[in-house]
């Protein structure tokens, strides 16, 4: 796709509350070797100039742009996570022609060639899957905020969404009520697809500042009680670990942001 280095993340609260809605892309960026600052610096202008065309124009309904807190170095596989929402299914990728036209809008000097070309020698994609969002918790993360991405690998992914959905999801509703998090969702991966995967499935919580990450949260067992007073913790806990493995635990700091003009 021209826009999967280009493309970013969804801002959370663009999507519904219920059902199995909004389609977004998460692409992993490795940036290369000495090329940190350009990259930063290339992001910060004619990437965000691009993604503000894109959700101008309708073709993207939010764009936000996360940079890896933990891991770093050469043996993180993602330095950035670029995600795009979409306002229905996918559309179909830019061709070079069309990309010109939407640089054109953007008001950038540089045809889609030389956008890709500029792209390229600064960064690697890693990988970009499509994702759709079945379930969310509280507003939209802003610039400066904190994300915990848990990535899941599920036995049945419709057990496991189901049970997310019916136990976790009124807790989550209970920390961002306490002031605990901003927001929580969790999302699928629909593309690739198929059991053979490093992971199916991303619930990201959402936290405010640094300190909010490391916070120990002494009301955790007492709020579990009160949102499920007919469940025992040990136990619950137990039935998640059956129904899901997680995989790895990434922190993200957001860093931008194009939301639409209203």
């Amino acid at each position: 796709m021209v826009v999967t280095v280009a493309c970013a993340v969804p801002t959370l609260a663009q999507f519904e509350q219920e059902g199995e809605v909004g389609y977004h892309s998460i692409a992993c960026i490795k940036v290369k070797p000495e090329k940190a600052g350009e990259f930063r610096a290339w992001a910060a202008s004619d990437l965000h100039k691009y993604a503000q065309s894109m959700v101008d124009t309708g073709v993207l309904s939010g764009w936000f742009l996360a940079r890896s807190v933990q891991p770093q170095g050469t043996s993180a596989e993602c330095d950035y996570l670029a995600f795009s929402m979409y306002p229905t299914t996918p559309p179909e990728p830019l061709s070079p022609e069309a990309l010109d036209e939407v640089l054109k809008k953007a008001r950038l000097a540089v045809t889609g060639q030389q956008f890709i070309d500029r792209r390229d020698s600064l960064a690697t994609l890693v990988s970009n899957s499509l994702f759709q969002n079945r379930a969310l918790v509280g507003g939209s993360p802003k610039i400066g905020n904190y994300l915990v991405v848990n990535y899941m690998k599920a036995v049945n992914v419709d057990d496991w969404i189901a049970f997310e959905k019916e136990v976790w999801r009124p807790v989550a509703e209970a920390m961002v009520k306490d002031g605990k998090r901003l927001g929580w969702s969790l999302n699928v991966q629909v593309l690739p697809g198929g059991t053979d995967l490093k992971f199916q499935g991303v619930a990201i919580d959402v936290y405010p500042r640094w300190d909010d990450v490391f916070k120990d949260d002494p009301q955790s067992s007492e709020r579990f009680k009160r949102v499920h007073p007919d469940r025992e913790l040990g136990a619950t806990f137990g039935q998640f670990q059956k129904l899901r493995t997680l995989v790895s635990v990434q922190l993200f700091t957001a860093i931008d942001a194009v939301t639409p003009i209203k």
